[in-house]
């Protein structure tokens, strides 16, 4: 009897286009909800509900949805040295939500998703202080220049004068630890499936901003005293898309279309909130938010070119 051996799988070039597609649908309906993400929590923060109770809703709420979902999809067994990684990553997605809703007190929803395309930077910059990591001089032009940008939405259009200050700062905050977060999960994600990893994480983050509710008052609410539905549904799109949804999809976009084609959506984040904003009139522009977001892009380009130059030469090298 002839016996063949079975041949490393290749996938054929139909299912390496369907993977593209899917990916890239992915990437496309996550920068949406992402867009979206930012008018919606100004239109209920804080007029209809505090921050904190929208951190609150959306860990809790992103914790029992993922749970949900986590009892008919099979999962791997966490590791006994990862469980102090995926507290640390709560904790750190306990501070990003947290902050997040907090920077819409003040904050303007358009300077807000401005500040947030510097993380990636904020990734590379904490590769090298952690990671020793060495940086070119290129990398480290690229940093500043996305820096300047990020900074000139924290201080442009008189930000202090309007009062917009904090909520910038607050913007940043999230976006430092984010990035943070990013680096923490770096290690258990190519370990773990995103349903394993994300119903711990959620769950520990959760379970970590339990002392915040006793700053919750509910005769001080809004949404408590005069019942709703808008703020009511608005506050459930923000749990099931930018929250559930988004940190659901975005492992397998990547693995489809790349980390770099990814986050060329990403770039689409502040272009569909600005519109949304405006045409919700949540919002007003002003010159400095489109040259700071073309500045921030063009020190993210600028780091990752040489980035993937230095990445390319060093494996030929090798």
């Amino acid at each position: 009897m002839k016996t063949s051996t079975n041949p490393t799988h290749i996938p054929s070039a139909g299912s390496r286009a369907r993977a593209m597609i899917e990916g890239n649908l992915l990437a496309l309906s996550a920068a949406v909800c992402w867009g979206f993400n930012e008018p919606a929590n100004k239109m209920i923060i804080p007029d209809w509900i505090s921050a904190g109770g929208v951190a609150m809703s959306r860990l809790i709420g992103a914790s029992v949805i993922i749970w949900i979902i986590s009892l008919f999809i099979k999962q791997e067994k966490i590791q006994r040295g990862d469980w102090k990684l995926l507290w640390a990553a709560a904790l750190m997605m306990l501070g990003f939500v947290y902050v997040f809703s907090l920077a819409f007190n003040t904050a303007s929803p358009i300077d807000i998703a401005i500040i947030l395309t510097f993380q990636p930077m904020l990734v590379v910059g904490i590769h090298a202080l952690v990671g020793h990591e060495k940086v070119g001089g290129l990398e480290l032009l690229g940093m500043a220049i996305a820096f300047g940008g990020a900074l000139l939405v924290i201080l442009g259009g008189g930000a202090v004068e309007k009062g917009r200050l904090i909520g910038d700062l607050y913007a940043m905050v999230c976006a430092v630890s984010y990035a943070i977060y990013l680096v923490i999960i770096q290690g258990p994600s190519k370990r773990y499936g995103t349903v394993s990893l994300m119903k711990w994480i959620f769950l520990f983050s959760a379970i970590l901003e339990l002392p915040l509710l006793f700053t919750l008052h509910s005769s001080t609410l809004p949404i408590v005293q005069h019942f709703e539905w808008t703020p009511l549904l608005v506050l459930l799109f923000i749990v099931v898309f930018p929250t559930v949804y988004c940190y659901l999809v975005t492992p397998p976009a990547i693995r489809m279309v790349g980390s770099e084609l990814f986050s060329f959506y990403q770039y689409m984040v502040p272009v569909i909130t600005t519109l949304v904003s405006l045409w919700l009139k949540l919002d007003s522009f002003h010159w400095y938010q489109p040259v700071s977001f073309v500045i921030i892009v063009i020190g993210v380009l600028l780091a990752n070119y040489s980035k993937a130059k230095t990445s390319k030469a060093h494996a030929e090298k090798h």
